[in-house]
């Protein structure tokens, strides 16, 4: 602004002179060299603004150390229009700081306590680019009046780069959290199969014990390793409370897995053992329906098929039932009925 002026004031007074050296003019027949000398000052090199210096490296031996610095009144005319430009965006600049700086401010506040909120519930702790943040704010506080400009372009440049690196870090944690709730989930229903299942599953393996004499035992997990199971998951849910988010992702993976071999051995067992009852059930029924066809084949009474069916029936229906020999009689019928037919 003030360059501005000195080039008003400069311009005037060439302007000035030339108006007079007008007035100086006689009415008929003027000097060319005074109109020369008019000619020039509004045209030509005019106006000195300043003395430069000539740079060493371009001196000669009678050269000047300083040159004058000329320039036409055009050629102000233009640099006072560029130095106004600047001058009126500068203003408006500083204007549009002063409003815009509360709001800017109390904004970035706003998502330093929404993010420290964040943190906290995320059970991400302390938040060293939230402290520094607050810090730069504090910082900035007393030179708004002074240096709008400079503060925007410290909020600029230090305080929205350290929300933005806060922000991605914690969607980042909110997401891990999420991953972490729908493994906990996945977990909780888990448990709760394995548990219905071991319970069916004993129900299954304790009743073929009672009733099914069988080679090849199928037996049902352990009640420690359910007990351990579920110990192992509430210790995970602890120190998940506790901020270790890593080690519980990677702890519950490894539960996820061992639990769902679990499901699947209990599962096995349980229809193994469900197999066996279900077996021996269908040798009553399919006994039942060989005596009825040889009833009705008038074979009821044949001594060979009386002594089987005697035997399969007893073994059928005595606690255990010994199925590999039960189910070899009632074949032995099977085959015995058809060759009479």
């Amino acid at each position: 602004m003030n360059d501005l002026f000195q080039y008003f004031d400069l311009l005037v007074q060439t302007v000035d002179q030339a108006s007079r050296l007008r007035q100086q003019l006689p009415r008929f027949l003027p000097t060319e060299q005074k109109i020369a000398e008019i000619k020039q000052l509004l045209t030509g090199a005019s106006i000195h603004l300043s003395v430069m210096q000539t740079p060493l490296a371009e001196r000669e031996l009678l050269s000047a150390t300083q040159q004058p610095n000329a320039i036409a009144p055009v050629q102000l005319l233009f640099v006072m229009t560029q130095a106004f430009s600047v001058a009126r965006d500068a203003v408006l600049a500083v204007d549009a700081a002063w409003a815009n700086l509360e709001f800017i401010l109390k904004d970035a506040e706003s998502q330093i306590l929404l993010g420290q909120n964040l943190a906290e519930s995320l059970n991400q702790g302390y938040c060293s680019e939230l402290v520094q943040a607050r810090e730069v704010i504090a910082s900035v506080q007393g030179r708004i009046e002074q240096d709008p400009l400079g503060v925007i372009a410290e909020i600029d440049g230090q305080i929205k780069p350290l929300l933005a690196q806060v922000k991605l870090v914690l969607e980042q944690a909110q997401k891990r959290q999420a991953q972490l709730q729908e493994k906990l989930a996945i977990a909780d229903d888990l448990l709760k199969q394995l548990i219905k299942l071991h319970s069916q599953s004993l129900a299954a393996f304790a009743e073929s014990q009672e009733k099914v004499l069988y080679l090849t035992q199928h037996t049902p997990l352990a009640q420690e390793q359910i007990d351990a199971l579920s110990q192992w998951l509430t210790r995970l849910e602890n120190k998940l409370e506790e901020g270790l988010v890593n080690p519980v992702m990677l702890g519950l993976d490894n539960w996820i897995s061992i639990a769902r071999e679990y499901i699947v051995g209990e599962q096995q067992a349980y229809t193994a053992n469900s197999t066996l009852l279900q077996t021996r059930r269908e040798l009553r029924g399919r006994l039942d329906a060989l005596k009825a066809k040889a009833l009705a084949w008038g074979l009821i009474e044949d001594i060979t098929l009386v002594d089987l069916a005697q035997q399969a029936k007893q073994l059928l229906y005595i606690r255990p039932t010994p199925l590999e020999k039960a189910s070899e009689l009632v074949s032995q019928y099977e085959k015995r009925l058809n060759k009479q037919d």
